[in-house]
């Protein structure tokens, strides 16, 4: 045999090697490292295109040509409390009948027109405006356009269908007055506004008084194009879209509507106030609190927002890490800022387990009075304030819509030509001192008009061990005797 094949054989078949043992080598220590921010990108907000009509309406288009949707929209400066105070809910009646019948059509044939056009049409009167809208295909925009134009010109008005929604709506009172979250809505309404702006609210009674007639004259007093404005966004410019538009509208006639006065700010409590609306039982206290202060106007406005961003506003605030992931009182509590007809408003609004509602109210407080002395804002939580309302910032132009409603909210409040474009600017010049400033100086925890919705055999001994005014009142706002 060949020598190196005796070797071989030899070597396979012999004795192993004892493997020598070893300690395991330990991964190596795993050290996050935090991302670094990217610096921001400059954005330009979507280019709005103006037109007009003959009667002088203007016109705003915003294009969007990725897809083959229009979405057109008709706001009137005429609020759902136009009308007399006996008849309240007459203004959003009639805006909610245009479309039960107009022309030849009746409301099921409206329907079934706008199926088949797969469109969509919606009327409706708000706090403060009303508005027609439409959506549906670049291809189909005419014969929808063709459809608004008679609900606008030819309503109709019939009784049998105002008498089902009128029911229909009757039962939704009812309804408001059993739900935790819509009774603490009406009552902080009617405490803060009483008869007048939001606290004017359709009822059983003021239904009952409302007739085919008062819609028919309520629409011929308050709608027509005067004073109005036409805002589309879509696949369409305003060269296509104003002849469409002049072709259906232009012999519409009408008197601009008479303006009606702007409400005058609520005036806070002298003393922080909780109005308590009993509720047996409940698992847990339905909380607001509301405060009035200021205009959105004011050069502090943006630094107020991104002050109440911080102490409260999102869900790394403040208040809601202490209430929610300290505490374990509620599943979230938030403040928010925001304007109306009247102002600038701050505002609280959780709901917390009925046992913790006075523990939880304390803490509230707390966080409240720390941000004005002891524990002022710092540099850090107005910076990821500011990164939370600028970071999602551009988001919200995905859908032209949302453009095209800042363009109302600028008319109806009155806002700066540069609310839109100016915006980025105002929040990121705001400092870490001017944001504590204006929300402290807007945002006074002794002058807050709470209202509580909750069992009251519970929570009032503990809110009144805490020293607080607790006034007990009906679901619909009002003061209850010996309270």
């Amino acid at each position: 045999m060949n020598n190196s094949i005796l070797l071989l054989l030899l070597v396979a078949c012999g004795p192993k090697p004892v493997p020598v043992a070893t300690a395991p080598v330990p991964p190596p220590e795993y050290v996050p490292v935090q991302p670094v921010a990217l610096a921001p990108r400059p954005f330009q907000p979507p280019v709005v295109t103006w037109g007009q009509l003959a009667a002088g309406t203007p016109v705003a288009v915003v294009e969007n040509h990725e897809v083959p949707l229009v979405n057109l929209r008709i706001e009137f400066p005429v609020r759902a409390t136009a009308g007399p105070k006996d008849k309240a809910g007459l203004a959003e009646a009639t805006m909610d009948m245009l479309n039960e019948g107009a022309g030849s059509r009746d409301a099921a044939a409206i329907s079934a027109e706008l199926s088949r056009l797969g469109a969509g049409l919606s009327t409706g009167a708000g706090y403060d405006g009303s508005s027609v809208s439409i959506s549906c295909l670049r291809d189909t925009l005419e014969p929808t356009l063709d459809l608004l134009a008679d609900v606008l010109m030819r309503p109709t008005f019939p009784s049998g269908d105002w008498d089902l929604r009128r029911s229909l709506w009757i039962d939704d009172i009812k309804e408001a007055r059993n739900t935790p979250n819509r009774i603490a809505e009406r009552v902080v309404n009617q405490l803060l506004w009483g008869q007048g702006y939001r606290g004017i609210e359709a009822s059983e009674a003021t239904l009952a008084r409302i007739s085919i007639k008062d819609m028919k004259a309520w629409y011929k007093a308050n709608l027509s194009l005067q004073g109005a404005i036409v805002l589309v966004g879509g696949d369409i410019t305003v060269a296509e879209v104003v002849p469409m538009l002049e072709t259906r509208l232009g012999q519409w006639k009408g008197k601009a509507t008479k303006a009606e006065a702007l409400p005058t700010p609520p005036t806070p409590p002298a003393k922080t106030t909780i109005y308590l609306v009993d509720k047996p039982g409940s698992a847990q206290s339905v909380v607001r609190a509301v405060s009035y202060a200021g205009k959105p106007t004011d050069p502090d406005y943006a630094a107020f927002t991104i002050g109440n961003m911080a102490v409260g506003g999102q869900f790394a605030s403040r208040i809601n890490l202490n209430l929610r992931e300290s505490k374990g009182y509620t599943y979230g509590a938030r403040t928010s800022v925001g304007y109306d007809l009247s102002g600038s408003s701050f505002s609280f609004s959780s709901g917390i387990h009925t046992e913790k509602t006075g523990l939880a109210l304390v803490e509230l407080f707390k966080e409240l009075r720390e941000v004005e002395a002891g524990r002022p804002l710092d540099d850090n939580e107005v910076s990821e304030a500011r990164g939370a309302l600028l970071g999602g910032w551009p988001l919200r132009f995905e859908s032209p819509d949302y453009a095209l409603g800042q363009i109302d909210v600028m008319r109806t409040y009155g806002l700066p030509d540069d609310w839109v474009t100016g915006y980025p600017a105002r929040v990121g010049a705001t400092t870490t001192a001017a944001a504590q400033k204006a929300f402290s100086d807007r945002v006074d925890p002794d002058r807050l008009l709470f209202v509580i919705v909750g069992d009251a055999a519970v929570v009032r001994p503990e809110l009144e061990k805490l020293g607080l005014l607790v006034v007990p009142v009906s679901v619909d706002g009002v003061v209850l005797s010996g309270g």
